[in-house]
């Protein structure tokens, strides 16, 4: 018996339609989230680094301050942390492997926007990965962190080699956004230019230097070499967490 033709038509629709529709994305990564970050037992650091910490003149670290395994930590006082300080011992062995989990899952997550441009100033950007254009990056004037209402969502930059701030450089957090969910994975050294106005934290695979009247929110991590201050104001934020 002949099946009628419309019956046959519709039997191959599947078929059909399979060949000129795309394909739609596997189940498996509808609704995909960005890994989050953590800084885990580094956040009540306000300033880890590996080798030594220096201070001139009347730096304040609200939070803990450390080394490790380098036990070299001058200028402390005048400067203060006013929680506690760690020269090569356990809590800061346990901050500084923290800081490198958070390093590596950093580099981890994979780049949701290539930024046209090496300067991070002038910008608004909301929450996402980025690189820029270079495989270094500055910050000369005010980037802008648009959490568009969800306090969870995470800024993560991942920058080759070198970070660098101008001075009186600013990071401005807006709708929700919390620096405790901003990082800056940076490949070398970050350089932090006189009376720049921070929040985040910052993980630099060599060291960190700023120059004189610096602020931040956040924790500063130097993974393999030192950190130097001047007359400095950084804040660990303890009591902010991720989702």
């Amino acid at each position: 018996m002949r099946l009628p033709l419309f019956t046959i038509t519709l039997s191959l629709l599947p078929s059909i339609l399979a060949l000129i529709l795309p394909s739609p994305d596997p189940p498996q990564l509808l609704g995909k989230r960005i890994p989050i970050v953590s800084l885990g037992l580094a956040k009540t650091y306000g300033v880890l680094a590996y080798t030594a910490l220096t201070s001139t003149g009347a730096t304040v670290i609200t939070g803990s301050c450390g080394t490790y395994p380098g036990t070299a930590i001058t200028g402390f006082p005048p400067g203060v942390c006013t929680v506690s300080t760690s020269a090569g011992g356990s809590a800061a062995s346990a901050a500084q492997a923290a800081c490198g989990t958070a390093y590596n899952n950093a580099l981890a997550n994979p780049t949701t926007t290539s930024l046209a441009v090496a300067n991070l100033g002038g910008l608004t950007l909301g929450p996402g990965v980025y690189t820029p254009s270079s495989i270094s990056a500055t910050l000369s004037g005010t980037l802008t962190l648009n959490g568009a209402g969800n306090p969870n969502g995470q800024f993560i930059f991942k920058i080759s080699t070198t970070f660098t701030t101008a001075a009186l450089s600013k990071i401005a957090l807006i709708n929700g956004a919390k620096a405790c969910n901003v990082y800056f994975a940076v490949g070398s050294s970050a350089s932090i230019g006189a009376q720049s106005a921070l929040q985040g934290n910052i993980i630099a695979y060599t060291s960190i230097s700023a120059s004189n009247a610096v602020t931040n929110s956040g924790t500063w991590c130097a993974l393999s070499g030192a950190v130097t201050l001047i007359n400095d104001k950084l804040a660990a934020l303890t009591t902010c967490t991720s989702a």
